[in-house]
């Protein structure tokens, strides 16, 4: 059975994706910029850049 989603205005349907991040130790969260915000950010480009396919 499929589902059908929300379209986008273009009529393409709705993508959803999520971003994990994770790190192994807790050393050097405490700073302002981190590894994890590193990944986030990272993930988020990657999206971006994806926008139209």
């Amino acid at each position: 059975m499929s589902r059908q989603g929300k379209l986008t205005q273009n009529g393409k349907p709705t993508v959803r994706c999520a971003i994990y991040t994770r790190k192994s130790t807790e050393e050097g969260l405490e700073q302002e910029f981190n590894t994890l915000d590193a990944q986030r950010e990272s993930g988020e480009a990657y999206i971006a850049s994806q926008k139209n396919e």
